[in-house]
């Protein structure tokens, strides 16, 4: 399974192109969702979850970078991405802006019925998988390197397991970060039961990471990275599920 990510990741260095320039001109304004498959429960369903957004910026860089931003266009490269291999998607947020309830009056009013609503895509999702993509911070600026958290649920936490494993030998060898457990407290992870892993992509609070993340030549990278990884443990994945592995 190794050896398939693996030609993914190569496949994807030829195909780099044409992706970035079809996400630079797909418009998301209206909705529009272009090479989307959509989930006919035959198959596995990526949810690729943009973390943050809308009146949740979630964290923001020395610099001024804002994570809800760079998550969901490194989503978006995923899901994309996806789409070339025939992966059916489902995401929980296309754009920056996210429409609220009247009945949401305040902040955390608006934030707690955006994880609800995020929870009802999950949820109502047959045979799905769940990526969730976010960006670290910390007080100073010396820590770094991608990490996988995974859910308590079956599958999680070797598909994390296999994500880790490209981190480091796909985007830096110096990553001593392992796959871990989720913290209990993370709402979306710990009320889903499907497999889940949530991605922290980069230190927003580590100078180098940071103006890697301005860079679409290095956000495309972890998006195929990160598909690399689904794709390597999709037949696991399925067979949870009972559906027929690939060939």
């Amino acid at each position: 399974m190794r050896k398939k990510a693996l030609l993914f990741i190569s496949a994807a260095v030829l195909i780099a192109a044409v992706v970035l320039v079809v996400f630079l001109t797909t418009k998301r304004g209206d909705g529009a969702r272009r090479g989307v498959i959509k989930p006919d429960g035959s198959s596995l369903t990526l949810i690729i979850d943009a973390g943050h957004g809308g009146e949740d910026g979630g964290a923001v860089s020395p610099s001024g970078l804002v994570e809800s931003v760079v998550n969901l266009d490194v989503a978006r490269r995923i899901e994309l991405l996806a789409a070339f291999f025939g992966v059916t998607t489902v995401m929980t947020r296309e754009r920056e802006d996210i429409d609220y309830s009247d009945s949401a009056e305040t902040t955390r009013e608006r934030k707690t019925e955006d994880q609800r609503a995020r929870l009802k895509i999950i949820n109502n999702t047959p045979n799905a998988v769940f990526l969730s993509i976010h960006q670290n911070i910390f007080a100073d600026e010396s820590p770094f390197g991608a990490e996988a958290l995974y859910a308590p649920t079956e599958g999680s936490r070797e598909l994390a397991l296999g994500l880790q494993e490209l981190f480091v030998s796909s985007l830096d060898p110096e990553n001593r970060r392992s796959a871990a457990l989720i913290q209990d407290t993370i709402y979306l992870m710990n009320n889903i039961s499907c497999p889940a892993v949530l991605v922290e992509c980069a230190f927003l609070s580590n100078p180098k990471e940071e103006a890697l993340l301005r860079t679409d030549e290095y956000k495309l990278k972890l998006a195929t990275v990160i598909t690399a990884g689904y794709l390597q443990n999709r037949d696991e994945l399925s067979g949870i599920y009972g559906l027929e592995v690939s060939a």
